[in-house]
């Protein structure tokens, strides 16, 4: 499961510490697993193992919205997100997930898409959700949906991406050799139609989004510390929205992973 280090301009933990907090989870996750399998059958394991990781889900959102001083207004969607879901559940604890993240650049607040950080590739993310066929309309700020059931005009994501790739590219300039950008547009559900196009782009839709999601489940790189260097210096960028708590918790224990 992704490392859910930052959402929106919500507080963190990882923005707090993002050592300790990195190692934490890990040590976490590996031990309840443990416990979850010597406490369940064989056969209730597959079952069990989907609520695993529904409530490593809110264990993680909690970290990524909340510290131990600290707590940030969340808006409810974010615990319904399906593609939040399945960036955190379906993808390696040796990948850093920033969601939707605002920065501070030149003073002003900028939200971004997804910034996956992996061992050896920074992936710059925009999801399309829907179904049908997307092109590129004749204005190119655009894409058009010319599936006859989906017609719809949307602002082209190489728009966006374009502007995650302007902003963190600054930031991932000294650690250019050890990692590598990728701009990646995601469609599962729907086909992308741009075989002309000659922007170094990866575009995943339904014909390749299971190929791309194995090459990412078999990065077998641990994590890497100038890896953890760039998701820091992200993370000092972070706008950060939050109230100090009237209790703080004092207790950081593994035990109480659902309180910390």
């Amino acid at each position: 499961m992704a490392q859910l280090v930052k959402i929106q301009d919500y507080v963190s933990r990882y923005e707090k510490n993002l050592y300790h907090y990195q190692s934490l989870f890990m040590r976490i996750k590996e031990n309840r697993w443990k416990a979850f399998n010597l406490g369940n059958e064989e056969e209730s394991r597959k079952l069990l193992h989907k609520e695993f990781r529904k409530n490593l889900f809110k264990n993680q959102m909690n970290w990524a919205t909340s510290t131990v001083k600290e707590v940030s207004n969340v808006d409810q969607k974010y615990l319904r997100d399906q593609q939040l879901q399945f960036l955190t559940q379906e993808i390696p604890d040796n990948y850093f997930l920033f969601y939707e993240p605002v920065l501070r650049i030149k003073s002003a607040p900028v939200e971004l898409d997804v910034i996956l950080a992996g061992p050896a590739t920074i992936s710059l993310i925009v999801w399309v959700s829907g179904e049908g066929i997307w092109q590129e309309a004749e204005n190119k700020r655009f894409w058009k949906n010319v599936s006859p059931e989906q017609k719809e005009t949307r602002l082209s994501p190489v728009v966006r991406l374009d502007r995650m790739k302007s902003i963190i590219n600054a930031w991932a300039d000294p650690y250019k050799e050890q990692l590598s950008i990728q701009q990646t547009i995601i469609a599962p559900d729907a086909f992308i139609d741009l075989s002309n196009d000659w922007r170094k782009i990866n575009y995943v839709d339904k014909r390749n989004f299971k190929e791309w999601h194995m090459k990412i489940i078999h990065e077998p790189a641990p994590v890497k510390s100038q890896q953890l260097k760039f998701v820091a210096d992200i993370l000092r960028l972070g706008v950060t929205n939050s109230l100090y708590r009237k209790d703080p918790l004092t207790n950081e224990s593994e035990l109480s992973f659902e309180g910390i």
